[in-house]
């Protein structure tokens, strides 16, 4: 037990700012436990007799207000007992609820700083299960350790300080001895359901983060559901998931009602020898029912606690979930040191490069210097390793060998805030919140006034079709932009560009959800945003980059050949096979 609340102590910590709350807890917690265990056994023991006293004629005759003192001990002692506990349960969910909102901005801040490569591993829904479910069940179990961790254990003791008395008061020592022998007799069937109950509530959670993947991922393709028929084939892989879950769930609670049964066998057992052995050695009905008041309040914490170690072995399995997440380490990091920068200029050099995903390599020996205020497109077969190269700069991943150099400084030796300040990306399907159209371009600059925002919006010719919103600019574009068009949607991140204003800029084929007209404005516009500029284009058109002085051929993570599209298109080489297969 002590070896389980271990676990939860660093989270019961998070605690520090809200002290009073959880004094108040505690404190309530022990009155309630006293109320219970010694309350109880002592008014059966001192006060119940004096009623029945009136029936002898030698005792004297209870007055008035000693009746009704004696009648409001019971009164107070349940007030003491259920006021207690209604306290301990609110200060306890209160606490609870702190510490769900601390773990899960603790997941939240994990998820930011955490490196690409993480999120191909692991899918949303089993990410979002954790942040959601995981941390609802180790709230729970919190907080059932926090009131029945403190308030049981002091009913015990109280009730155990209320038996030796009795005991010592009767000369009996027996009733003590019954105690302490079927304590190891509901203990170890205990400890193994709590092993298997520890299992399957780990399968559970995962199956749970099964369910949710699912769901997101039915949820994510919508329209290619509907366009291929698949809906009884989802409607076959969802149910089978929930049967699946409801199994799971059903192995945990048959194993989390088992606990109850078991230790009120054993209890009644020692109750039933304990009767017998009273009335063998005919000890007094007032001892033996305040004997048997101190043993139930005895033998209901010794449930309560059996049952509260069934909860926290689901929050532990919830906890184990949870802390994979809040482990993992971080591989893109601030440098202890960082240089003091300011406006980069755009100078790039990769120096020996290599780059291996999941021991699979993507990038080989790559070397190159790319002139401040060029442009250059970078094209290849899929795979090529395009993608990974332009995600270099901005760190989304680190070299697995060589280095990477803007202005002369290793990125490693940036500040990630300072690096990725001067350098706007355009991807090729831009990700929009749900929020205002304004919103959603001032993205590109949080301080930006009103004023530049629509200036950003006008130059990616985005402002005439915002107007026409109902509600303009502050028209809410729906989730991933669902009231916008495709064309629409990547002008509004193109103004987030200009809006940006960094010196290094980043193309994923930024026009390519355009239509005819709308691609010539945004070629213009694409134009005067790249003047000054270093540009990387990662192009998937051949039309898109002919204005492009600088074209990087990029063929199983090597750079094969470099040139203009003139150059390029006379040599006959890779380029000149894709430029030929796009029959451009």
């Amino acid at each position: 037990m002590f070896a389980i609340l271990k676990r939860f102590r660093p989270y019961l910590m998070l605690l520090r700012p809200y002290l009073p709350q959880a004094i108040m807890s505690v404190v309530c917690g022990l009155l309630a436990g006293a109320a219970t265990g010694l309350g109880f056994p002592m008014l059966m023991y001192k006060v119940l007799p004096q009623f029945f006293r009136g029936h002898d004629l030698q005792a004297p005759e209870l007055s008035t207000a000693r009746l009704i003192f004696l009648c409001s001990l019971f009164f107070w002692t349940s007030l003491i007992r259920g006021g207690s506990g209604f306290a301990q349960q609110y200060f306890t969910g209160f606490c609870g609820q702190k510490i769900l909102e601390r773990i899960r901005v603790q997941i939240f801040d994990k998820l930011q700083s955490l490196h690409l490569a993480f999120f191909h591993q692991r899918p949303p829904g089993d990410l979002i299960s954790r942040a959601m479910t995981d941390t609802i069940v180790l709230q729970m179990s919190t907080i059932e350790i926090a009131i029945d961790g403190i308030r049981q254990p002091f009913t015990l003791v109280s009730a155990v300080i209320a038996l030796i008395v009795l005991c010592i008061r009767s000369h009996d020592a027996v009733f003590i001895l019954i105690f302490f022998l079927a304590v190891p007799a509901i203990a170890l069937p205990l400890r193994a359901l709590a092993r298997r109950l520890r299992k399957k509530a780990g399968a559970l959670q995962n199956q749970l983060g099964g369910l949710t993947q699912n769901l997101s991922q039915n949820l994510a393709a919508t329209k290619e559901i509907r366009t291929f028929c698949l809906e009884q084939r989802e409607h076959d892989r969802f149910e089978a998931a929930v049967r699946q879950t409801s199994r799971g769930f059903l192995k945990v609670v048959k194993y989390n009602l088992f606990v109850s049964p078991v230790i009120e066998a054993i209890a009644s057992l020692g109750i039933g020898l304990a009767l017998a052995y009273a009335y063998k050695a005919f000890i007094p009905w007032e001892t033996i029912l305040a004997l048997g008041t101190a043993f139930y309040a005895c033998y209901d914490p010794v449930k309560r606690l059996g049952m509260l170690n069934s909860k926290m072995q689901q929050g532990i399995a919830a906890l184990d979930r949870i802390e994979s997440l809040l482990n993992e380490p971080v591989a893109i990091l601030d440098p202890e040191k960082p240089v003091d920068l300011g406006r980069l200029d755009g100078r790039i050099v990769f120096e020996n490069v290599c780059f291996a995903y999941q021991q699979e390599d993507v990038l080989h020996d790559v070397n190159l210097k790319l002139a401040a205020h060029e442009t250059y497109a970078i094209v290849g077969p899929s795979g090529a390793g395009k993608t990974t190269f332009v995600s270099l700069l901005p760190r989304f991943y680190d070299p697995t060998a060589g280095r990477v150099l803007i202005d002369g400084h290793d990125l490693r030796t940036m500040r990630l805030a300072d690096l990725r300040r001067n350098i706007a990306l355009v991807s090729q399907d831009p990700v929009l919140f749900n929020d205002t159209v304004y919103q959603n371009i001032l993205v590109g600059k949080l301080n930006a006034t009103r004023e530049e925002v629509l200036a950003a919006a006008k130059k990616a010719y985005a402002h005439e079709f915002i107007e026409g919103l109902e509600g303009g600019y502050e028209a809410m574009v729906g989730t991933q932009g669902a009231g916008l068009s495709g064309g629409q949607k990547q002008r509004i991140a193109i103004a987030r560009a200009f809006l940006k204003d960094a010196p290094i800029l980043i193309l994923d084929e930024a026009t390519s959800a355009l239509d005819a007209q709308s691609e010539r404005m945004i070629q213009l516009a694409l134009a005067e945003l790249m003047t000054g500029r270093t540009v990387l284009i990662i192009a998937h058109r051949f039309s898109s980059i002919r204005h492009a002085k600088h074209i990087l051929v990029f063929e199983r993570g090597r750079v094969v050949e470099r040139g203009s599209h003139e150059e390029l298109a006379q040599r006959g080489g890779v380029y000149t096979d894709l430029y030929s297969a796009q029959g451009t």
